[in-house]
């Protein structure tokens, strides 16, 4: 039904319906079913402009009746085993409110803390399982424009490890570098930081890839990298690198022991207090 047929039929059906309440005009009709001007409305959140309420109306109407004609030929065309949906409705009802009781009962009884004990523990027993599939690295990447002041100093500061030099070239970054990111903290994938380098794969791995402190340079920046530590792919990762994820492992193998348990104990429960008979 074209939508301008709608809205032509929508007063038609308020002025021929006397049979319906002032408050429960229709405004639409499908075979034997009605769309209610009340059912309309409230779909609608108040304070929404006339325009916009319109347009809103319009297609709720749309939508409505294009449900009610597919429905219609769903009956129509559907055995009667098919069109037999009770037992999925219930058991979908069912699994809902079985997972509902779990989630609160989980909440509520299941601590989500896991200590740093555990998770190297379970790091330790199960290495094998954490190999890296890319290079990752803890680096100090910084890229400084040719305009800025004092690149010397900043160069000189970079390559230094005294701790005094470090803070002086975070200070100097803090005003004068387009980035600064200091990875010396947490690993990051090599990838993620030769992306942003001004080389191709092939330069990093002729001219680049054995040193820890490089510089390179394009017409407008000075690019900085300093490798503190690198694990290559294949090799373990580090832990430091996992712990996330070890985290959520134990986190999932805590709530999955915890539902067992709650099926056993229920069984049990039921058995006991004869909520259950086997015949």
């Amino acid at each position: 039904m074209k939508l301008q047929h709608i809205l032509i039929f929508i007063p038609f059906l308020w002025a021929c319906n006397d049979k319906f309440a002032k408050n429960e005009q229709p405004v639409a009709k499908v075979f034997d079913k009605y769309l209610l001007k009340s059912e309309v409305s409230g779909f609608i959140p108040q304070g929404t402009p006339s325009k916009d309420s319109l347009i809103m109306a319009q297609s709720y109407v749309r939508n409505w009746i294009t449900k009610e004609l597919l429905l219609h030929k769903a009956t129509q065309n559907l055995s009667d085993e098919e069109k037999n949906i009770r037992k999925q409705v219930e058991d979908y009802s069912s699994s809902i409110l079985i997972h509902k009781y779990k989630e609160k009962l989980i909440s509520q009884k299941l601590s989500r803390e896991v200590s740093e004990r555990e998770i190297s523990q379970y790091y330790d027993a199960n290495k094998f399982n954490f190999v890296l599939n890319t290079p990752v690295v803890r680096a100090l990447f910084v890229v400084i424009p040719k305009s800025a002041p004092n690149i010397e100093n900043a160069r000189k500061w970079f390559r230094s490890k005294e701790a005094k030099d470090q803070e002086a070239l975070e200070e100097y970054c803090i005003t004068s570098a387009k980035k600064f990111d200091n990875f010396n903290d947490q690993w990051i994938e090599l990838r993620n930081l030769l992306n942003l380098l001004p080389i191709t794969s092939a330069e990093w791995e002729s001219k680049y890839k054995n040193k820890e402190s490089i510089e390179i340079e394009d017409d407008e920046n000075h690019y900085f990298l300093k490798i503190n530590e690198l694990r290559q792919a294949h090799e373990t990762a580090p832990l430091d690198y996992v712990k996330k994820e070890i985290e959520i492992l134990l986190l999932n193998k805590r709530k999955i022991s915890f539902e067992e348990n709650l099926e056993k104990d229920i069984n049990t429960e039921g058995l006991r207090k004869d909520y259950v008979k086997i015949y």
